[in-house]
């Protein structure tokens, strides 16, 4: 009898695994294998489990990191960790994390621990944009890392030009923040525009032409749309209908009677998960049933908790990192064994629970170490920079993996 936590995984493949003849094939391209304070009830972040106080590697409170003896290495991030997309962010910091702790208990990096300095934004501009000022006027932060979504990265990104800091690995794919000769930030991640045409192509290439699009109604949405209608003209296709759906909500009767009126026979979704979610139940519920698929910001795991499973079946969903459950992978393989040496120093039991945000979050945070450890002792904004500069091509923007759900599958 499986467990609780074994059958959430086996529908979790469903998403995201393809299952032919008995065996998981995952579709990819290019995969580099080697590789506010305004509030005063602060509190350490650990998003891992309780834990002792030496383990925590990040705090909402800038003054007791400060305090620390030796002084940590700092970095500043804003992400959601409550509402909608907090799921998203817990899991993301959870990655990230995981190797800031590792690093830690071997000494840090010239002596000194590197910790986060990391607020809550609940995926809302308005608050990255309090955050980021908060951010930029303190000196010791050496770069913002990892920021969760597109009109909150924008957002930001102004201040941090401003204040000579750079975006790390903001977890986003948006084309508006990847034009020629930008400054100020660097992705780890593949772009949605990538995403959009892997979709797109494999719609095309099964025979799916009368193709809809729900996006949601912000600058991440939009961003994406205008990849995926791009996409589409490179087929001589045009949506059959496009709809817009709120951030951080479920109000989505309207969209779904706009998408069904059109008579789709698939759909492309750009939003996270509970507002998905919900189109898809409102969809369903009027008696529509197009072949669904979405991009690598959704959050796979809500989808499917909030999804009933007869509808899970089948969607599909591009991801810009390795399977989390293939250990076969190098950076896998270190990421599957750190969660689980980690979860076994915590006092309350869990199963250790792999994704992929978590594992995005673990891949950017390598990546950043590396490049710290590099450029140590001297560790300062541009000479870190630059070497990320320096690996950021090379190493991982070739990353754009891809799979493609249809029948269970049990890592």
């Amino acid at each position: 009898m499986p467990s609780k936590g074994r059958t959430a995984k086996t529908r979790l493949a469903i998403l995201i695994g393809l299952s032919v003849g008995g065996a998981l094939i995952a579709i990819w391209s290019g995969v580099n294998l080697t590789q506010q304070q305004d509030r005063l009830d602060l509190q350490p972040t650990n998003t891992v489990a309780p834990n002792d106080a030496a383990q925590n590697v990040s705090s909402e409170n800038l003054d007791s990191l400060l305090d620390e003896e030796p002084r940590p290495w700092l970095l500043a991030q804003s992400l959601p960790l409550k509402g909608p997309s907090g799921h998203i962010g817990e899991r993301f910091a959870l990655g990230i994390d995981t190797v800031l702790r590792d690093l830690n208990n071997r000494g840090g990096i010239a002596g000194r621990p590197v910790k986060i300095w990391r607020i809550d934004d609940g995926y809302e501009p308005e608050n990255t944009l309090r955050n980021s000022r908060l951010f930029a006027a303190e000196p010791e932060v050496l770069a913002l890392f990892g920021f969760f979504g597109t009109p909150t990265s924008k957002a930001a990104l102004p201040i941090a030009k401003k204040a000579g800091l750079t975006l790390v690995a903001p977890l986003t794919g948006a084309s508006s923040l990847r034009t020629k000769g930008q400054i100020g930030v660097l992705h780890f991640r593949a772009s949605y525009a990538e995403e959009a045409r892997r979709i797109v192509d494999h719609l095309v290439n099964d025979g799916f032409v009368r193709i809809a699009v729900a996006y949601q109604n912000d600058a991440y949405g939009k961003d994406v749309l205008a990849s995926t209608v791009e996409a589409l003209q490179t087929h001589d296709l045009r949506a059959v209908s496009t709809a817009a759906l709120p951030r951080n909500s479920t109000e989505t009767k309207q969209a779904s009677k706009t998408i069904v009126k059109s008579k789709p026979d698939a759909l492309i979704v750009i939003s996270l998960s509970k507002t998905m979610a919900s189109l898809v139940n409102n969809v369903h519920r009027n008696g529509s049933r197009p072949q669904l698929m979405t991009i690598s910001p959704t959050g796979t795991k809500a989808l499917f908790r909030d999804l009933p499973q007869a509808a899970a079946f089948g969607v599909g969903v591009t991801q810009v990192v390795p399977f989390p459950w293939d250990a076969r992978h190098p950076d896998v393989a270190s990421y599957q064994r750190l969660l689980r040496q980690q979860q076994q120093n915590v006092e309350v039991e869990v199963e250790v629970d792999f994704d992929f945000y978590s594992l995005e979050g673990f891949m950017a945070a390598q990546w950043l170490v590396q490049a710290m450890e590099t450029v140590a002792p001297e560790i300062t904004r541009d000479r870190l920079m630059n070497e990320l500069k320096r690996t950021t091509p090379k190493l991982h923007r070739s990353i754009d993996l891809v799979f493609l759900g249809s029948d269970p599958w049990e890592p």
